[in-house]
């Protein structure tokens, strides 16, 4: 953070009930703008009564504030993911003078003492000049279950140990990669032990102390539902492209919103956990779909942090995605991190489909970094493997463990041509589709029925295991064996149960070629494992499904579809008879592969890029709305929410004002440019009602400025004469009072010859591009496409725009582009040039301007504003509908907000929009 920014951490001390929380309310909308109820900061309680929380302000500046305790919200959930009311009453501190704070420096703790006791020396205040160094900062690491093996003797006492196969089988080379950094762990310690009350602060103690690990301890039930309900029995399933649309007995599935609600209280305890461990300059790392909605909770709270998502599963495709019915807030709060990884480009693909589909945001590509910009942040997006620590597997080798589990495997399977699998017991891993194969092949060729050995590990997992898949791969074993099988040979080892590292490591040295066959899954680093177990010997082959998202990266690989029972044969009965020189070539080259990918350079470099994805949003200082399902959701500074009473205030004081007011999504409801909304779209009866009262005042110049025809202008404005209407982006003008429509050039000295060729190609893509359409107006073409295929129309357009600008270069026109449209039109005729005539013809410059527009096309106006009207002789508030990049200073919601806005001059008296108790003493005053 630079210097332009302060991190204050205010620290209180306050006696609350369990209903009841502590929160901030001051000068500044990062301190709540007064508003204690509906934006006040909410402190974190970290001990009894002791209660915190830091905010960016900007540097050198007085704030004014005090402290409130208001009722919690009946649900955190329906805060996040509804339109909660908020709490409904509080209780602030009573003393007459406001606690005072001026900013300074790069880091302050405020200590406040007891709350509604005035403690307001300077003497709370302690300056924290250090900066913090990336290698001091804190890692919070959070995950479903803590990398930790526990263990209860018979006497009730604990033990806990690394547990080395956790994080998929990472966790080493993951402790390791982390170096030196402090981390600190939080998720559920993995016991089957029943844990008691008593036990919990033992045990948390002893975990913090010796693991750094913070572990949580949820009921059983409720861990059931999250896991095996909702994780398992609806995440996975979909992510993996597997959809359950009937249930066993032919049923319709339904979906059960308590598993839901579930995993949101799951998570929810996740946040409180990592927001009582955070600190300064922390940075947080979320793994995996167990936490996809974390994000959105630690946002709420830590503004401006670090927060990385790495997802370990595949992401579905986006028609796949869209059965989920909290398929928004589930990407709503993935879009709450900073950076998001995947293993591969293809899920990343999806996602950002989805992205388009389901919330309607589109990528930004630059420089290899690919983001999407949601609710006024950047997200990053990242798209890089994790690996393994070829060490761990290297050094085992050698143990005795494994040497002698080899020498028994390699003996019993002596002259035999060994095909090796490790699966976990699961349908979409495809065992049954590999036993297929095999038995194909034992038909097709008779002299390997007693040369080949199948060695299938099906690793049982509890919420995983069904019934039907468990029999139907036991009578398939049995078959096997049967028919081919002989009282010295058994073609099928199969082994349903976990398998020891040791054993693992000599199952992979001994096993000629691994062979795995899943219909869908994640990256899979068991191939990964095999090739480094057998680089001494270099003999080690791959028959992998081209489904399994590390069969890309390997070029030695056979990559074939699994559903294919004689190409899959096929392709043992050529492993089998490989030369073994290329066996060998091809081995070294993926061996060179997996130890240049390992788990400790993946680490670094996606922690590099975590320290440094979040610098676009670190002037955010307040998240007004929590997750961000909407666009309409963080206040930046110098970029506020606008006061109704600011603005009562001071038209009330001046007698020259202008107004200067956009249509489409301003006065209109949408700015969609959808046909149909499109062409009925029509201004509030309320507006048009506000309007003609304004403009009943002779001391208020109004005009509407839009890029709509004359004709639909006049259809919606003519009766009154007394409003100024810009057509056309101002191309085409009408006075106040006047009838005559005016034009801001010649249109006959135009150069119009581009029409014609621009409309040919907008024609070409129109044809090509099922539900866009062309919007033909006097100086300037349309091209919208919001009712076609959201990732074909973007597409379109951008491939439009590159054809256009080449085409149109050294011309008197532009391209512009706009959320679902295309536009051409004069460079030098736009909403800005338009709001220079209007001051042009005013006697006096206005000493009050309000100007609010919804899109590009209206940062014309609020540039020319910005720098041509001085500050001491115009009080100018420029705003934009929703929050998005702007040149405005200040944003309303939505456009029913600009309508309460204009209802509240016409009154001369505040609205029940306005914002905060702040207003109300504004406006008295």
């Amino acid at each position: 953070m630079t210097q332009e920014y302060t991190r204050v951490t205010f620290i209180v001390s306050c006696s609350t009930t369990d209903t009841e929380r502590v929160v901030i309310a001051g000068s500044d909308p990062a301190l709540g703008g007064w508003d204690p109820l509906r934006r006040g900061v909410k402190l974190t309680e970290s001990s009894h009564g002791l209660w915190s929380v830091t905010v960016s302000l900007r540097a050198g500046k007085r704030y004014e504030y005090k402290y409130y305790v208001v009722e919690k919200e009946d649900s955190d959930t329906a805060t996040l993911f509804s339109k909660s009311p908020g709490p409904q009453s509080c209780r602030g501190e009573t003393f007459d003078i406001n606690r005072k704070l001026t900013t300074s420096g790069q880091a302050m703790e405020i200590s406040d003492g007891e709350f509604n006791k005035s403690a307001l020396g300077e003497s709370r205040i302690k300056l924290i000049e250090k900066v913090v160094d990336q290698a001091e900062r804190v890692l919070i690491i959070a995950l479903y279950r803590l990398p930790i093996i526990s263990q209860r003797d018979s006497d009730g006492n604990w033990s806990f140990d690394w547990d080395d196969d956790a994080l998929y089988s990472t966790s080493v080379g993951f402790r390791k990669g982390i170096g030196s950094r402090k981390v600190l762990w939080v998720g559920i310690l993995n016991t089957s032990f029943e844990v008691s009350d008593d036990e919990v602060p033992l045990i948390r103690k002893e975990l913090f102390d010796k693991f750094q690990c913070y572990p949580l301890f949820i009921p059983k039930a409720t861990l059931t539902k999250f896991y095996q309900g909702f994780c398992k029995g609806v995440l996975w399933p979909i992510f993996h492209t597997v959809n359950h649309v009937s249930d066993q007995n032919g049923h319709t599935s339904e979906f059960d919103d308590g598993l839901w609600k579930v995993y949101n209280e799951v998570n929810e305890v996740f946040a409180k956990a990592v927001i009582k461990l955070h600190e300064v300059g922390a940075m947080i790392w979320i793994h995996d779909y167990h936490l996809m909605v974390l994000p959105a909770y630690l946002r709420k709270q830590l503004s401006g942090a670090h927060i990385g998502f790495f997802l370990h599963i595949p992401w579905p495709s986006s028609e796949a995605y869209r059965i989920l019915p909290m398929r928004e807030k589930i990407l709503a709060g993935l879009l709450s991190s900073s950076l998001i990884g995947f293993n591969l480009f293809d899920y990343t693909r999806h996602f950002l489909s989805a992205c388009v589909r389901i919330l309607n945001v589109q990528q930004e590509s630059s420089r290899g970094t690919i983001g999407i910009s949601y609710g006024g942040r950047h997200v990053v997006i990242r798209v890089s493997h994790i690996g393994i620590h070829p060490e761990r597997f290297s050094d085992a080798i050698s143990t005795s463990s494994v040497q002698e589990i080899q020498s028994r495997l390699r003996e019993k399977y002596k002259g035999k041509f060994v095909l090796g699998g490790i699966d976990d017991l699961d349908f979409i891993k495809g065992i049954s589709l590999k036993l297929e194969a095999f038995e194909t092949l034992l038909e097709s060729i008779q002299k390997y029925r007693d040369q080949v050995v199948l060695y299938q590990v099906a690793v049982p997992k509890a919420a995983r295991v069904q019934e039907r898949i468990r029999d139907e791969i036991r009578n398939r074993v049995k078959r096997i064996n049967e028919r081919f099988g002989t009282p010295h040979h058994t073609p099928v080892e199969y082994v349903e149960n976990d398998i020891p590292f040791a054993e693992r490591v000599a199952l992979y040295r001994v096993t000629d070629a691994l062979f795995l066959t899943p219909i869908r899954d994640g990256l899979n680093l068991i191939p990964y494992e095999y090739l480094i177990s057998t680089e001494d010997s270099g003999n080690g082959q791959l028959i992998l499904s081209e489904f399994i998202g590390c069969s890309r990266a390997l070029s030695s690989a056979l990559r074939l579809n699994p559903w294919s029972p004689k190409k899959l044969a096929d392709s043992i009965d050529l492993v089998i008879q490989r030369d073994p020189q290329e066996v060998k070539g091809r081995h070294v080259a993926d061996t060179n592969y997996v130890k240049s990918h390992t788990t400790e350079k993946w680490i670094e470099s996606f922690l590099k890029d975590l320290e440094t994805a979040n610098e676009p949003v670190q002037n955010v200082l307040y998240l007004g709305l929590g997750l961000g399902i909407g666009k309409r959701l963080v206040e930046f500074a110098g970029y506020s929410r606008l006061s109704i009473a600011e603005v009562l205030k001071s038209y009330r004081s001046s007698d020259r004002r202008l107004f200067l007011l956009d249509y489409d999504g301003t006065l209109t409801s949408t700015a969609s440019s959808s046909r149909m909304e499109h062409a009925w779209a029509r201004p509030h009866d309320k507006a048009i009602g506000n309007l003609q009262r304004l403009a009943d005042d002779r001391r208020n110049t109004i005009y509407i400025l839009s890029g709509r025809t004359t004709e639909i202008l006049e259809s919606n404005f003519g009766d009154f004469r007394a409003i100024g209407i810009a057509g056309e982006h101002g191309f085409y003008y009408r006075e106040p009072w006047d009838t005559e429509w005016k034009t801001q050039k010649n249109v006959e000295l135009l150069d119009r010859s581009w029409i014609e060729s621009v409309h040919k190609i907008m024609q070409s893509y129109t044809r090509r591009t099922d539900g866009s359409y062309i919007e033909v107006k006097s100086v300037g073409l349309v091209w919208h496409y919001a009712d076609a295929d959201p990732e074909f129309g973007i597409w379109q357009a951008k491939e439009m725009q590159q054809h256009l600008r080449d085409v149109l270069r050294g011309t008197e026109v532009e391209v512009i582009a706009g959320f679902g449209w295309l536009q051409v039109r004069y460079r030098a005729i736009n909403k800005g040039t338009m709001v220079s005539r209007i001051l042009g013809s005013m006697l006096q410059e206005p000493s009050f301007v309000l100007c609010i527009g919804d899109d590009r096309t209206d940062e014309d106006m609020f540039s020319y504003l910005d720098d041509h009207l001085e500050p001491t002789k115009s009080t100018v508030f420029t705003c934009t509908v929703g929050i998005q990049p702007s040149r405005a200073r200040y944003y309303l919601r939505h456009s029913d907000e600009v309508v309460n806005l204009l209802g509240s001059l016409t009154t001369n008296e505040l609205r029940s929009s306005v914002s905060s108790p702040e207003d109300v003493k504004t406006a008295i005053l």
